[in-house]
């Protein structure tokens, strides 16, 4: 376009002129223009943007769900193969192992007065007749805290008490000053059946006898697992029916022994 000398002069000195508008106009619309492709463009790289963003974040949730899954995958097997492993060892099937000499409750003794002023009441003496023949008294562990458990073959919550009983049987301060037997009140189960039961748990390399003289009675016992826990002066301190935790037992052991 050609401009008239006025016309320049005009722009020059920056007066009103119809020229300067329409130079802006153009130059607006330029810019308007412009900024529509950029405000386009910038609203495509927004979205991208955002989308990424979001695709981030995604994986960053999705990650910790899926670490937090594992985890408590990891945690249900683990408690599923420790159940096992429990259930195994307190429900250890009978097999072959070591020799188990199943004693008998042949005899009873006539009850000894109670001392006066003693705590508990005087246990009753029995006799251990060993497969051999030979016998022992309940009165020859004088001197010994004795431990009874009176249970059954085929009484489940009697083979959970083993395991509790096992704690204090191997613990090293009751060394020679404990004696511990279990004792078989079910008439109908014979010393074979109690030996090959006590074959399936190779740590209970305690006493093992059958009653035949119903020594439970003389104990009142009615409901087993029942242990009874006996001083070192033949007397009936503590008594437990059902399950008892080998905590309970330590704790009465370590007063009993002073």
């Amino acid at each position: 376009m050609v401009r008239s000398p006025k016309a320049l002069e005009t722009f020059k000195h920056g007066a009103s002129s119809t020229v300067y508008p329409r130079i802006l106009s153009e130059n607006a619309l330029k810019i308007m223009e412009s900024g529509k492709i950029m405000h386009a463009y910038d609203e495509h790289d927004g979205q991208e943007h955002k989308d990424s963003i979001q695709e981030i974040t995604e994986k960053k949730v999705e990650k910790p769900m899926r670490r937090r899954a594992t985890f408590v995958l990891l945690m249900v097997l683990g408690i599923v193969i420790v159940a096992v492993v429990s259930g195994l060892y307190l429900f250890e099937p009978s097999g072959e192992g070591r020799p188990i000499e199943v004693f008998t409750i042949s005899d009873l003794s006539p009850i000894t007065p109670p001392v006066d002023g003693h705590p508990g009441t005087f246990a009753q003496n029995f006799s251990l007749t060993h497969p051999n023949g030979t016998s022992s008294w309940l009165s020859d562990f004088r001197g010994k805290v004795v431990i009874i458990d009176f249970m059954a073959v085929r009484c489940p919550p009697c083979k959970l008490q083993l395991p509790q009983l096992r704690v204090i049987w191997e613990e090293d301060d009751y060394s020679d000053r404990i004696v511990l037997m279990s004792i078989d009140v079910d008439p109908t189960e014979s010393v074979e059946t109690l030996g090959t039961f006590a074959q399936g748990f190779p740590y209970a390399t305690w006493i093992w006898a059958k009653d035949t003289v119903n020594l439970g009675r003389a104990y009142q016992v009615v409901y087993i697992p029942k242990v009874v826990i006996i001083d070192r002066d033949g007397y009936v301190r503590f008594s437990h029916i059902g399950v008892t935790y080998a905590s309970t037992f330590i704790e009465e052991i370590d007063q009993l022994l002073g």
